[in-house]
């Protein structure tokens, strides 16, 4: 199957938070040679799930690859001509699972990004047609072992975070006042950044700002997503693009995950253990603002989770369909 295009929901959904998915749809039209196949308006209307023929017949005939953030069963993309990547995959029930597959029934293919859903889905469900692509990190953050960013943070805070990450910061704070901090914060509808002196840092948020300030912090917080009372995940704790951020940036990684497919995928625990305790966490943060990163342990590791090199494992399942 030789694609003709990426589709993407840009024109529909500028949140921020996708900004990340819009990256690897850049490289990818760069790197296949193809355009951009925009989704209808339609889409995001509240009635459309009731209206998939509709979004069908709106959607591209040419061949082409979706990202998609979650499990959509009525998205306009179950079509011969499409291959969908599913990133937040977080159905356990059985018979939900056989449900959502067979919206996808007409897809030549379906991919899923995490390992440990891939791993679900074909040796415990059973399904065909399934293939793991994993999430990456666009080619234009590279680093090599002489990347130097200028550090002015001992810990950058943004996103959602891990409640036991951020009680075990609490207390490392109570005790260690000095220590310098940025946040990004929800104030009067609008994201802002501000320092541990409670200043404002930036009034605005975009993905340069973001990837600026992680860059000048020395450690940040990572924690999977289905673990410490998550239950939105039903269980799957897969690795997200923050923590190839993380390493991009030259921070370092202050994690709490589980072990499975996905976190033995990304090689978690080549870069530290999961902390359990509060003493973990204080002795990796004191090591972390007073010690640099292996910049030659980090660069090698990213060789393999650009969106360059997912784009070669794309090729090659798309060279598997007829």
């Amino acid at each position: 199957m030789n694609i003709q295009c990426i589709v993407s929901n840009r024109k529909i959904d500028e949140h921020h938070a996708n900004s990340l998915v819009y990256e690897w749809e850049d490289e990818l039209c760069t790197l296949f040679e193809v355009p951009l196949a925009y989704n209808h308006k339609l889409k995001n209307e509240r009635y459309s799930k009731y209206i998939p023929f509709l979004l069908n017949w709106l959607q591209t005939d040419k061949p082409a690859f979706a990202y998609e953030m979650c499990t959509y069963r009525h998205n306009g993309n179950n079509k011969r001509n499409i291959v969908p990547c599913i990133i937040d995959f977080y159905i356990r029930s059985p018979w939900k699972v056989k449900l959502w597959y067979y919206s996808y029934w007409k897809n030549p293919a379906i991919c899923v990004s995490s390992k440990e859903v891939y791993d679900y889905l074909t040796k415990e469900m059973h399904l065909k047609k399934i293939y793991h692509l994993p999430l990456s990190l666009s080619d234009k953050y590279r680093i090599s072992k002489e990347t130097v960013f200028e550090k002015k943070y001992d810990l950058f805070i943004a996103g959602r975070q891990n409640p036991i990450l951020a009680g075990f910061f609490r207390e490392y704070l109570s005790r260690h006042p000095e220590t310098t901090f940025v946040r990004r914060e929800l104030r009067n509808g609008i994201s802002q950044y501000f320092n541990q002196s409670g200043e404002c840092v930036s009034e605005t948020d975009s993905r340069e700002i973001y990837v600026q300030l992680i860059r000048q912090a020395r450690a940040c917080m990572y924690a999977v997503p289905g673990i410490d009372g998550a239950v939105h995940t039903h269980g799957f704790s897969q690795v997200t693009p923050r923590f190839l951020e993380i390493i991009a940036a030259g921070c370092f990684p202050l994690l709490r995950y589980v072990s499975n497919a996905d976190t033995d995928f990304y090689q978690l625990s080549s870069f530290a253990s999961s902390i359990q305790s509060y003493e973990d966490f204080e002795n990796q943060l004191d090591i972390a603002r007073r010690e640099r990163v292996d910049m030659e342990k980090y660069s090698n590791y990213l060789q393999h989770h650009y969106t360059s090199v997912v784009a070669e494992q794309l090729r090659n399942i798309l060279t598997k369909i007829e």
